[in-house]
């Protein structure tokens, strides 16, 4: 079964209008999306990119999201947030600086370790299953012309 993943990054900024610099100028995102390959004869496995439609039940992606600073000066207070498309299950962050999950539709943020759901009446700790979005926020300026990237691991379900 191939499913097809959509990944709509958001980037918000201190005190600014989405995707939109302290100076006006806009920053813009590129998503790209690898995939693990199993190595062959026990060997490490291999990192590919592909195509979002080539990924099945079961594959280990990990969503790299970098974005570029276009404006003539710096831009502080960057947040990155980021829904966790339906079909996959968050697994890690690689990037645990400014790191935080939301299991509540992106209204609030924090470790995972902390994070509860109510199911059936009862508040449970809540699992990587339960992660809707991610966030990252940036405690250092993206310089003019700058970029940045942040990733996460997660698989398909």
């Amino acid at each position: 079964m191939k499913l097809r993943l959509f990944l709509a990054a958001s980037l918000l900024l201190a005190g600014a209008a989405p995707a939109t610099a302290q100076d006006g100028s806009a920053l813009t995102i590129k998503t790209e999306l690898e995939k693990l390959m199993p190595g062959a004869d026990g060997a490490a496995p291999a990192k590919t990119y592909v195509d979002p439609g080539t990924v099945v039940p079961g594959d280990r992606i990990r969503y790299t999201l970098t974005f570029h600073n276009k404006g003539a000066r710096p831009a502080a207070g960057v947040n990155l947030v980021d829904p966790i498309p339906d079909g996959i299950l968050f697994e890690e962050s690689a990037d645990p600086e400014g790191f935080a999950v939301s299991v509540d539709g992106g209204k609030s943020f924090g470790p995972l370790a902390t994070a509860t759901v109510a199911s059936d009446g009862a508040v449970r700790a809540a699992t990587p299953a339960d992660v809707t979005h991610v966030r990252w926020q940036l405690a250092a300026p993206v310089p003019a012309g700058g970029s940045h990237s942040v990733a996460f691991f997660g698989r398909v379900r």
